[in-house]
């Protein structure tokens, strides 16, 4: 029954290397479920034993201070995952998973996925090839958030978001329906008022400009 969802099963990382019988023994071990914009998928702390494949919609995986600030660990969409730690080391979910929109989600269950590891050796080793790539860029995110300035942080950000979600005209990177300033706020570490001074520092030095959101950044700013 959920053959139909190969397709979409080829577009995730996760599963890319896959060959056709591997990616059929996955897809026979998927679920669906539909969520609203602004659903819980699941809770910090919580039990987790689930991995979750966006088939339509966008999830923002995000952390609370004791303030009750929000610090946006990643915006994920399409073809993305998320969830696939507590597959792994049983261990309660370290963060929150908040719908951003409308969603569907592919679900894979834990005692499905570790049937599937310890049958399909390839299937293995593809996805820990894939974790240790979420490794590295976890490394690099905390890199330039303790090294950067507030200023380079946000730049950094906003490269990033355009390297996935902008088109690249001559020199310049241009991002339509951009971030919004809390979510840059979010993701960077900061405050909504320290991001709009920033930007307004940035688009001083030439180095970006804005017109509502939509942002168009060198492609080559210099360093900070």
């Amino acid at each position: 029954m959920m053959k139909r969802y190969m397709d979409n099963l080829r577009n995730v990382s996760l599963f890319a290397t896959l060959n056709e019988k591997d990616m059929e023994v996955v897809s026979k071990i998927i679920f669906v479920n539909t969520y609203s914009k602004g659903e819980v998928v699941f809770q910090e702390g919580e039990k987790g034993d689930s991995l979750y494949i966006i088939l339509k919609g966008q999830v923002k995986v995000c952390l609370y201070d004791e303030d009750g600030r929000e610090y946006i660990l990643a915006a994920i969409g399409k073809d993305g995952f998320f969830g696939e730690l507590a597959l792994i080391d049983e261990l309660p979910r370290s963060a929150n998973a908040i719908t951003l929109e409308n969603s569907e989600l592919l679900i894979i269950r834990r005692h499905d996925f570790t049937r599937l590891l310890m049958e399909n050796p390839t299937i293995t080793i593809a996805i820990l090839k894939v974790l240790s790539r979420r490794l590295r860029e976890t490394d690099e995110r905390i890199r330039w958030l303790a090294f950067l300035s507030v200023e380079g942080r946000i730049l950094k950000y906003l490269l990033g978001v355009g390297e996935k979600e902008g088109v690249k005209v001559k020199d310049y990177i241009i991002i339509e329906k951009g971030p919004t300033q809390i979510d840059i706020a979010s993701s960077c570490g900061c405050s909504r008022e320290t991001v709009s001074r920033m930007i307004k520092s940035l688009v001083k030095k030439g180095i970006l400009s804005v017109r509502k959101r939509q942002y168009t950044l060198n492609a080559v700013p210099p360093t900070f």
